[in-house]
C-alpha cells in the first residue's frame, strides 16, 4: 500500500467516525431499554398491589351501600329440658342442703346488721324454712322424725321474726336460737350423715 492511499484512508477515518457514533447510540438505546423495563415493572407491580388491596374484604365493606332497612331480629329458639328427672335422690337433698345454707346464712348477717332490714330477714326466713321442709320430705321416717323439732323450732321463729314489732333485743335472741339450730342441722342432718337413708326416687 502507497503512502498517499493510507493517508487517504486516515483522513476519512477522521473526518467520519462512525464506529464512535454508532457505541454512543448503542448505549443510549440501551439505557432506554433498561428505563422501560424498570417502569413496565414498577406499573405491574403497582398494579397488583391496587388488585389485592380492592379485592380486601373490608375495603370493599368499606365502599359499598349499606342498606338502610333494619334487619329483622332472629327468632330466638327455646328448648325446655326438664334436668329433675335425671336427678337422683342425693342430689336432690344437696341441692336443697346448698339453698337452705345459703338464706340461712343470709337470715343470720341480716339479724347482725346494724340496722336490720325487715323485708331481707322475712324473705330469707321464710325461704330457709321452706327448704328444710323440702329436705324432711326426702329422707326416711326414722331421719324425718329428727327433723320436727327443728321445723317446730324454725316456724316459731320465723312467726316471731313476722310482727311488726319486732325488736333489736328480739333479734338478738332469735340470732342465737338460730346458731344453736345450725350447729344441730350440720352436725346430723348434713348430706353426707343422710346419704344412706333418702327415699328411693318414685318413678
Amino acid at each position: 500500500m502507497s503512502r498517499s492511499l493510507r493517508n487517504s484512508l486516515d483522513s476519512r477515518a477522521i473526518s467520519n467516525p462512525r464506529p464512535a457514533n454508532n457505541d454512543r447510540r448503542g448505549g443510549q438505546q440501551s439505557a432506554i431499554s433498561n428505563r422501560r423495563v424498570s417502569w413496565v415493572l414498577l406499573a405491574a407491580g403497582c398494579w397488583l398491589l391496587a388488585a389485592g388491596v380492592m379485592g380486601c374484604e373490608s375495603f370493599q365493606r368499606k365502599f359499598t351501600r349499606k342498606d338502610k332497612r333494619p334487619k329483622p331480629a332472629p327468632t330466638p329458639i327455646i328448648s325446655f329440658q326438664d334436668y329433675s328427672r335425671a336427678m337422683t335422690p342425693l342430689d336432690r337433698y344437696r341441692k336443697h342442703y346448698a339453698i337452705f345454707d345459703y338464706w340461712n346464712a343470709e337470715l343470720m348477717a341480716a339479724l347482725e346488721a346494724r340496722t336490720p332490714n325487715p323485708k331481707r330477714i322475712k324473705l330469707a326466713s321464710t325461704e330457709a324454712l321452706g327448704e328444710l321442709e323440702a329436705m324432711r320430705t326426702l329422707v326416711t321416717d326414722e331421719v324425718a322424725a329428727r327433723f320436727e323439732p327443728l321445723l317446730k323450732e324454725r316456724a316459731a321463729i320465723d312467726h316471731e321474726l313476722r310482727r311488726s314489732s319486732f325488736s333489736s333485743t328480739g333479734s338478738e335472741i332469735v340470732r342465737h336460737q338460730l346458731e344453736s339450730q345450725t350447729r344441730q342441722i350440720h352436725r346430723e342432718l348434713f348430706w353426707r350423715k343422710v346419704e344412706d337413708q333418702l327415699k328411693e326416687q318414685t318413678p
